[in-house]
């Protein structure tokens, strides 16, 4: 059972990879500095802190991990979150495309996730996407929160279903809220996962995104449950700590 995979943006073409398998990582055109321009940093840099897998559960592992490279990228973006599908939106972990200037993701398993269902979390994201001004970082949160209200219900095939004829995940939208992380603009989505080779098992989608200065973070994981994701503050504070200060 899988919903969710992590992509990079190549051209016009996003590369979706399995969360087992090896991370990718693509260098493109370096950023054009100003001195005026915030801080920036790789995106091997950003997936140095990311949060170990033990913040998420006990046992937790790391089991899959993507970057931008070590250079910074162009912020010409070849992905407009208006016009994408709902499920090419929802159903990939993007690190690139959005006119972003680097980016990084690792995938989080638990390795008995159906011990203590429904009390449990199956797997889950973690990411960041760094801009090169906070005004960029703003208006991919507005369009990434824009799309979530939009896309209230989407049905599509599940690629990890190997039997004859495949299977199916239907996601249905249960709420939306605006809430406040740190004092950062952030909104929470939990959305209802059913997967057709899994009849009567409910499953929740439940996401958490902030814009904090030039970056954009979400928090993502399946879950039995419907609760959000708990670790962003700490998130935030490791991937701030990156940053050179003065």
């Amino acid at each position: 059972m899988r919903f969710k995979t992590a992509a990079i943006a190549v051209a016009a073409v996003a590369l979706s990879f399995a969360a087992a398998g090896s991370a990718m990582a693509q260098s493109l055109a370096p950023l054009a500095k100003h001195a005026s321009a915030p801080p920036q940093v790789s995106g091997t840099r950003l997936q140095k802190g990311l949060l170990p897998g033990s913040a998420f559960g006990s046992g937790f592992t790391i089991h899959g991990r993507l970057n931008t490279g070590s250079r910074l990228m162009s912020t010409r973006a070849i992905l407009h979150v208006s016009s994408m599908k709902c499920s090419a939106f929802e159903g990939f972990d993007y690190v690139s495309g959005f006119g972003n200037t680097a980016g990084a993701l690792d995938v989080y398993l638990n390795p008995s996730p159906f011990a203590n269902y429904p009390n449990t979390v199956v797997y889950g994201f973690q990411d960041v996407v760094q801009f090169a001004t906070a005004a960029a970082a703003t208006n991919f949160y507005k369009a990434s929160r824009s799309k979530y209200s939009a896309c209230h219900s989407f049905t599509e095939p599940n690629p990890s279903d190997k039997s004859p004829g495949g299977g199916t995940y239907q996601i249905n939208t249960l709420s939306i809220s605006n809430i406040k992380v740190s004092g950062d603009q952030a909104f929470e989505v939990t959305q209802a996962a059913a997967f057709s080779e899994d009849p009567g098992l409910t499953f929740y989608n439940n996401s958490l995104f902030v814009v904090a200065g030039t970056n954009v973070y979400n928090l993502w994981d399946d879950s039995g449950t419907n609760d959000e994701p708990a670790p962003m503050g700490k998130l935030i504070h490791a991937i701030q700590a990156l940053y050179p200060h003065k």
